[in-house]
């Protein structure tokens, strides 16, 4: 990806329910909405569009639906540079039964500190 352009992508994977949460839970389980945005996150780094880009910040979550344990999360990510080494990504995490939360993350390089 250049940093001269916004960039997409779509990636899925296997929730699974943390042995932490699961007695918690257990009439009801569901993900728990950090899990979901640390999915959100660990997928936008493992994608990121430019080297050495580090989060700086969660600007915003908003959690829409539920997710639960053994399901398929789709995360959409949505890159858009901002500066001259900064760039937003908007991350929506989706399940078969459609959007579970959205989020928008800040990241930037060392020129953007």
């Amino acid at each position: 990806m250049t940093a001269a352009s916004a960039a997409s992508v779509a990636v899925t994977h296997r929730a699974s329910l943390e042995p932490l949460f699961a007695d918690s839970c257990a009439d009801f389980p569901l993900l728990p909405g950090v899990s979901v945005l640390e999915y959100a996150r660990t997928t936008a780094e493992a994608h990121l569009p430019a080297g050495g880009l580090r989060l700086r910040a969660v600007d915003r979550v908003r959690f829409t639906g539920v997710a639960f344990p053994g399901e398929e999360l789709t995360v959409e990510l949505e890159w858009t540079p901002v500066g001259e080494d900064e760039w937003t990504c908007v991350a929506v995490v989706s399940t078969g039964r459609g959007k579970a939360s959205s989020a928008r993350l800040r990241y930037a390089g060392e020129a953007g500190r």
